[in-house]
């Protein structure tokens, strides 16, 4: 299912509002389909004294991307859990001279019966940061460890609410 415009701005709006660094770096949702978010960013918020993005700004933009994938997963499984990043690493293969582009392609799996009787998991995932059609620009893994909350712990729905579509309910 193809998340429309306003859906898109309305997720926005809600991203900012909970994480404000994502309003001052002007991020926006491109795509955010069940496996695939493509996050756009300009370049003037994250601007160094070179003309090319600082590196903590693509960094940020590159880490949202497989965390808000993630994040879209758990919510619409109805799961409440605990998102920890354990470890990531993040490589800079060219200078980002313009707008860009996180994207994640995919998740693994997640153990969602698992999860919700309180178990524990960890998974990878792996974004890119565009700059034109191509090699990525920017590297980021993310390790993350998943902690689910029992519903009888009264947890709610994890770690960020967002407008998500109810219809993006399974």
């Amino acid at each position: 299912m193809s998340a429309h415009p306003e859906v898109l701005a309305s997720l926005a709006r809600g991203l900012h509002e909970q994480i404000p660094m994502t309003q001052f770096l002007g991020i926006t949702f491109a795509e955010f389909e069940p496996q695939r978010i493509v996050l756009a960013a300009p370049l003037g918020p994250s601007i160094n004294h070179r003309g090319t993005a600082f590196g903590p700004g693509a960094f940020t933009v590159a880490g949202l991307a497989p965390w808000l994938l993630l994040v879209r997963k758990a919510w619409s499984e109805r799961l409440a859990v605990q998102i920890l990043l354990r470890r990531c690493e993040f490589a800079l293969h060219r200078p980002i001279t313009g707008d860009y582009r996180a994207r994640c392609d995919s998740l693994p799996i997640l153990e969602v019966e698992a999860l919700r009787r309180g178990g524990k998991e960890r998974l990878s995932a792996t974004s890119h940061v565009i700059i034109d059609e191509g090699a990525p620009a920017a590297t980021y893994t993310a390790h993350y460890t998943l902690i689910g909350v029992p519903a009888s712990a009264g947890a709610g729905e994890g770690d960020l609410r967002l407008p998500f579509p109810e219809e993006w309910r399974t």
